[in-house]
């Protein structure tokens, strides 16, 4: 066989081992999502998510070092208690591992039923894993202080009023309202998202998780929510806070319609401090009225000439005349009479 056919040969054979040997992506650090917790003794625990596989069953191991493939030991995923499937980092574990970086692995069955790696030695981010407590922050945004946001027919504060060609013109404002009667001091501070990318970005963020949230499953609550959540956190961490005055928070007065803007809001009370964000969308809503003017006239009363009054004075005067007539006629023939 000459060199040609032998090299020729060669690579015909590793494109038909590549045809044939089962593709694998191997997940990167993105494709993680972790829950921090704590077991009833309060030790530290993690719950892992695993992009594509919280509905599939798969195998998995930790270790610090990057071991052979035979020196790591799998287990079976389990459930958590909306019934996904996760890899779980008890707390002896952690123990055991923690002084150093940890790194997991983890295969599942293709479609071929063949048990290929899914994560091939990913070193675990702890540090910006989030709580159960933060979750809950994220899943009751907008709802943990309670407010009222103001549309056009609740308007109430006029900025302004003009008469132009005998109209009234009166603009008003939206406003958020805080809806707590308990008397707590209120903190603000009011952004315009075109001012500021990353108070654009929480608005985004928070519009998702207002219109996705529930229909994500829960490695992309997690990933979504961890974003929120330290995007959030910074925000209130480097706010310019304001006290709220009247309880509302009023849209600028240059604002125009279509104005977008983050109100970051915090609750100071004897228990602490709760935290919240509001989107605020400027509506400028303008009221266009006639004055009402009353004009008085003043005329002489007196009463009313018709044409027909005129016509019964000359027929008045004719049968007078035609009286008088018949009079004088029947004076002569008395007269006549009395002669004879």
């Amino acid at each position: 066989m000459s060199k040609i056919s032998t090299k020729l040969f060669g690579m015909l054979a590793i494109l038909l081992f590549i045809a044939v040997m089962p593709i694998v992506v191997l997940a990167t650090n993105e494709d993680i999502s972790i829950v921090n917790t704590q077991n009833d003794e309060g030790k530290q625990e993690y719950i892992i998510y695993i992009n594509g596989y919280t509905d599939k069953n798969f195998k998995y191991a930790f270790s610090n070092a990057n071991p052979g493939e035979m020196d790591l030991v799998y287990i079976n995923s389990i459930t958590d208690l909306g019934e996904n499937q996760i890899a779980y980092l008890d707390a002896d574990t952690y123990e055991k591992l923690s002084n150093n970086p940890i790194y997991i692995w983890a295969k599942a069955k293709n479609d071929l039923g063949e048990e290929v790696l899914i994560l091939n030695g990913i070193q675990l981010d702890f540090q910006n894993s989030l709580t159960k407590e933060n979750i809950d922050l994220v899943e009751s945004i907008t709802n943990r202080i309670p407010v009222k946001i103001a549309n056009k027919k609740d308007y109430a504060e006029k900025i302004s009023q003009e008469e132009v060609d005998g109209i009234l013109i009166t603009k008003s404002v939206g406003y958020v309202e805080i809806a707590d009667e308990t008397g707590e001091t209120y903190y603000y501070e009011r952004t315009k998202t075109t001012d500021s990318a990353e108070h654009a970005k929480l608005m985004e963020l928070a519009e998702r998780i207002n219109a996705e949230y529930d229909e994500l499953d829960i490695y992309e609550k997690v990933q979504l929510s961890e974003e929120f959540y330290t995007l959030y956190s910074k925000l209130i961490e480097q706010a310019n806070w304001q006290k709220v005055e009247d309880k509302r928070v009023y849209q600028p007065e240059e604002s125009v319609e279509g104005d977008q803007y983050v109100v970051l809001l915090k609750k100071v009370s004897d228990n602490g401090e709760i935290t919240d964000v509001q989107l605020l969308t400027a509506d400028e809503e303008e009221n266009s009225e006639p004055e009402k003017i009353k004009v008085v006239t003043q005329e002489t009363t007196r009463l009313p000439i018709t044409y027909d009054s005129i016509l019964l004075f000359v027929i008045l005067a004719i049968v007078v005349i035609a009286l008088v007539i018949v009079y004088i006629r029947m004076k002569k023939v008395s007269k006549k009479d009395e002669e004879k």
